[in-house]
């Protein structure tokens, strides 16, 4: 009996496993998820079978990734992303949290598990809701002085201090002193088809 070999220009089986896996999924998982067999999705992935266009869209919305990411080469270059100060992008998370300026990172990179981002949190704080999102989050304090208010507790933090929640928890933040702070602010993407972060 000879050993199958992988079909040729079958991009989908470099990028399967990896998505796969980048969302903490088995084989047995994402089958059921995307209305497929566990031994089709074991074919698929080592390259022994070709997917029908039906089953790549499938397979991408189980992912919740786009049909692009899946089915193409991951290029090196993309691999290890050198993000210069100059370069970061400004941008408004929501349109409720008035004062705050974030600067994203990464962006390149379309299917990270991470989000980056640099927040320079307002002196004060507007009445209103509370941030809470899927995911966890990292509080990395670059510069200056700020503090984390949740509902039960407030975290003074300096420069060098780090904090890590769960970013379910509801919070807020806002620059201390003179000078308006700055922290690098890490949230991990929800293993879902959508980014609530």
């Amino acid at each position: 009996m000879t050993k199958a070999t992988p079909l040729s220009a079958n991009p989908i089986a470099d990028r399967l496993a990896e998505h796969r896996k980048l969302n903490g999924l088995t084989l047995e998982e994402l089958a059921r998820r995307a209305s497929l067999t566990k031994s089709y999705l074991s074919k698929l992935e080592r390259g022994l079978s070709s997917p029908t266009i039906a089953t790549v869209l499938k397979l991408a919305e189980a992912l919740g990734v786009t049909v692009d990411q899946l089915i193409t080469p991951r290029r090196q270059e993309s691999e290890i992303l050198h993000v210069k100060a100059t370069d970061r992008v400004p941008f408004s998370r929501s349109a409720e949290r008035p004062g705050y300026t974030y600067e994203a990172i990464a962006t390149e990179r379309a299917d990270k598990s991470m989000m980056p981002f640099i927040m320079m949190p307002p002196f004060a704080i507007k009445d209103g809701p509370m941030s809470s999102h899927t995911g966890e989050e990292l509080i990395f304090v670059v510069s200056g002085e700020m503090e984390v208010v949740f509902e039960d507790r407030t975290i003074h933090m300096v420069a060098g201090d780090s904090l890590y929640f769960n970013a379910s928890i509801p919070h807020r933040s806002r620059s201390l002193g003179k000078t308006q702070a700055q922290a690098l602010v890490v949230v991990s993407r929800p293993k879902t088809s959508t980014d609530a972060a």
